[in-house]
């Protein structure tokens, strides 16, 4: 009796993660412009309080999206400007620029318009180092939204959205 309530128990948390799993990996994919073709989620993390959070939600590009921005670089990226899920304006895109990012200075520099939100995140050392390189290099693409910074990098197949706030 005691083992099967246990079982019970365990499943109810396993369905309970999984779900909170697919709703976080449809909020933040719903963030990103619906021409950003995305294969999968590589991390979504962050930290959060009542009102506020930071964090980054890290996708795999589709390799026919890297491939139509590797080819015609910001006019393709030019009609992803707003997100897939929300058409208002907390949700709108400014405009993208090529990397390298000119405000993005040394590791963890609270200046920087990725670090905030990618730094909260905790992502592996890896694929935080991979996400800065593509800052500092050309490239890769980048736009800033309403408290949020995107990154799309067609060499890595990478899209970064950072958020802070």
């Amino acid at each position: 009796m005691a083992s099967r309530f246990a079982m019970g128990v365990v499943l109810a948390f396993l369905f309970a993660w999984a779900g909170w799993r697919v709703f976080e990996y449809r909020w933040y994919a719903g963030i990103i412009p619906a021409h950003l073709g995305i294969s999968h989620p590589i991390a979504i993390a962050g930290q959060s309080s009542i009102r506020e959070g930071c964090g980054a939600a890290i996708f795999r590009m589709d390799e026919a999206t890297a491939t139509k921005i590797a080819e015609q670089g910001k006019h393709y990226l030019a009609r992803s400007m707003v997100s897939r899920s929300h058409q208002d304006s907390y949700h709108t895109f400014f405009g993208w620029q090529e990397t390298p990012v000119k405000t993005v200075g040394a590791p963890r520099a609270e200046g920087s318009s990725l670090s905030p939100g990618l730094y909260c995140a905790s992502v592996d050392a890896e694929l935080e180092s991979t996400i800065l390189r593509a800052v500092r290099v050309p490239g890769a693409y980048y736009t800033l939204g309403p408290e949020k910074f995107l990154l799309v990098d067609p060499a890595e197949r990478l899209i970064v959205l950072s958020y802070d706030g």
